[in-house]
C-alpha cells in the first residue's frame, strides 16, 4: 500500500501505515460476527483511562447538580406562580369589599 505523507497529518508515518494496516483487517473482520473485533487504534494507557474515569466521575456529579438545579428552579418558579396567584386573589377580594 502507498501511503502519501500528509503534513497535517499528527502522527508519524510508521504510525500511520500501522493504523492503516490495523484499519484493513478492521474492515475484513467488520462484518464476520465470527471474527474477533479488531481495533486499530493502539490501547489506552493506564494514565489515559484513570483520567477518563475521572472525567466520568466529574461529570456524573455535575449532571446530578445540573438536575438538583433545575427541580430547584422549576419548584421556585411553581412557588413563585402560586404567590402571584395567591396575591391576585387577595386583591381581588379586597377590591370586592371596597365595591
Amino acid at each position: 500500500m502507498v501511503v502519501k505523507k500528509e503534513r497535517y497529518l499528527p502522527v508519524s508515518q510508521e504510525k500511520y501505515e500501522r493504523i492503516m494496516q490495523r484499519y484493513t483487517k478492521f474492515l475484513e473482520a467488520v462484518d464476520n460476527p465470527d471474527k474477533d473485533p479488531v481495533s486499530p487504534y493502539d490501547p489506552l494507557s493506564k494514565k489515559m483511562l484513570d483520567e477518563l474515569e475521572l472525567i466520568r466521575e466529574v461529570s456524573k456529579q455535575l449532571q446530578i447538580k445540573k438536575d438538583e438545579d433545575i427541580s430547584k428552579a422549576a419548584k421556585a418558579a411553581k412557588d413563585a406562580e402560586e404567590e402571584a396567584a395567591r396575591k391576585e386573589t387577595e386583591v381581588e377580594q379586597q377590591e370586592e369589599k371596597v365595591e
